[in-house]
């Protein structure tokens, strides 16, 4: 089968998606993927797919930006005629949904997160309501719904009615030895018995990092690293300087899947304290909480149901509530002061990751297009 895929995004740190694509061409499937590029380096890695990349200026308001690409990459999925359309996210959901109706063949909506629900658009009700509309409009085109987590599942076959049951596709991690690794230190500069705090991810609108950064004011004898980039990065750079923490939080930009293993290896602690500024956050199982529990990482994650319910399943760290500060600073400092509990987490982690990895998710994914 020839599969068509979309996204709006950079496939250089998409892990999801390489995951997904790699899987249904082990399978046996030609997959082509049009995606947005934001700058002219060559896209590596992906040189077993055929890729279909739109420039973005990432400088222009996506208000503007999504039209281009929508254009763009209808064109593109169209001369594909491929045997199925699948969408990543539902910023690609109509363009992928226009080649399906054109040569009346499936569509999958792979809905990576709550999109309505997003803390970006809880203060924008305007643009909310658009997206809102969109989805609403063109599910019903939908053959087959993946989602992240079970609560996001439920939540979009409830409120559309679905005549499928929306399939859970977690965002689990290929599996990897636990391997030591000294990366962030000899990066930053770090001695070797220096406590690291590791958030890896993306700085999201209102997502908790600035009250985790608030948080390292209270504890001692470790730093915090933020691994990533995204539109809040200034602002949480110009917090870090105010509160004179320079020498307590440190920023490195975000790299590429492939070498992400090793440095979430080198950390002490892992930090998946995302808010609920949005029921997207809110009922969210992020890639990271995965991740950490790869590199044998005792996690710090926010006391919200799904992560709740993977946290007592394993016992691969605790919970706290990611709007409190003190109660941040307090479960780190425990953490911190526990070796035992820190050796007891770590090796609940590193057991977890032999559960919760892509290889024993991705036959759910096969399946789904075997059943087409």
């Amino acid at each position: 089968m020839h599969i068509g895929m979309a996204l709006f995004g950079d496939l250089r740190f998409d892990y999801r998606v390489f995951r997904e694509a790699t899987s249904l061409r082990q399978a046996g499937h030609h997959v082509s993927i049009v995606c947005s590029v934001f700058h002219s380096s060559p896209i590596e890695g992906w040189e077993e797919f055929d890729i279909y990349p739109i420039p973005i200026d990432r400088s222009r308001s996506l208000r503007l930006l999504y039209p281009t690409f929508w254009r763009q990459a209808r064109q593109h999925l169209l001369s594909l005629k491929a045997d199925a359309y699948h969408a990543h996210d539902l910023d690609t959901l109509l363009p992928a949904s226009q080649a399906a109706r054109r040569h009346d063949v499936p569509l999958i909506y792979d809905s990576h997160e709550l999109w309505t629900e997003q803390s970006s658009l809880v203060e924008r009700p305007l643009i909310r309501s658009f997206w809102r509309v969109l989805e609403k409009r063109l599910i019903g085109r939908v053959h087959q719904t993946i989602s992240v987590s079970p609560s996001i599942a439920q939540i979009l076959e409830q409120r559309y009615n679905l005549d499928h049951a929306v399939v859970l596709l977690r965002n689990l991690p290929l599996y990897r030895d636990y391997e030591p690794s000294d990366q962030i230190q000899t990066r930053l500069g770090l001695t070797a018995d220096q406590p690291i705090i590791l958030y890896q991810g993306g700085f999201l609108t209102d997502n908790g990092l600035a009250e985790q950064i608030q948080a390292m004011r209270g504890v001692d004898h470790a730093v915090l690293v933020l691994l990533g980039d995204g539109p809040t990065q200034d602002a949480l750079k110009s917090q870090v300087i105010k509160a004179g923490l320079e020498h307590k939080v440190y920023f490195i930009p975000r790299v590429p899947f492939t070498h992400l293993h090793r440095y979430s290896c080198s950390a002490t602690i892992g930090l998946c304290l995302i808010k609920g500024s949005g029921q997207s956050f809110y009922f969210s199982l992020p890639n990271k909480l995965f991740e950490y529990m790869m590199a044998g990482l005792p996690v710090l994650a926010s006391d919200f149901p799904d992560m709740r319910t993977v946290i007592a399943q394993t016992g691969a760290g605790t919970l706290a509530d990611p709007h409190d500060i003190a109660a941040i600073r307090d479960q780190l400092n425990a953490m911190l002061a526990d070796p035992q509990g820190l050796k007891q987490a770590h090796q609940a982690a590193l057991k977890a990751a032999q559960q919760y990895n892509w290889e024993l998710e991705a036959p759910k994914l096969i399946q789904l297009y075997a059943a087409l």
